[in-house]
């Protein structure tokens, strides 16, 4: 498998990465766990956005560069954070609350 190495792949491991930091680090904060899970979720959606995405047939009406790609992946990753912020499919509620409950 190819690791797309563009921006969305770097948003993506941005995302995750100040997840991965706040669960690490411990936090006495639920605003940032459930940050961390919605950040994890909107990663997740993304990834699934940008794979359906790429099953639609491309027109050719249009020119294919850079910019395109530049924009497309933006609107995706806007699209999943717009889901998570809208309930999603609620991976991040019950990631959420498993990590709740742990920690106390």
């Amino acid at each position: 498998m190819e690791i797309p190495y563009n921006n969305d792949f770097i948003l993506n491991i941005a995302k995750a990465e100040s997840s991965e930091n706040i669960l690490k680090n411990g936090t006495e904060s639920s605003y940032e766990l459930e940050k961390a899970a919605k950040n994890f979720e909107a990663v997740l959606l993304n990834m699934v956005l940008q794979s359906m995405w790429k099953t639609i047939p491309k027109s050719e009406l249009f020119e294919k560069d850079s910019s395109t790609q530049i924009y497309e992946g933006l609107m995706l990753s806007s699209l999943a954070e717009e889901m998570v912020s809208n309930g999603g499919l609620g991976i991040a509620n019950i990631l959420y609350q498993k990590l709740s409950s742990e920690k106390k």
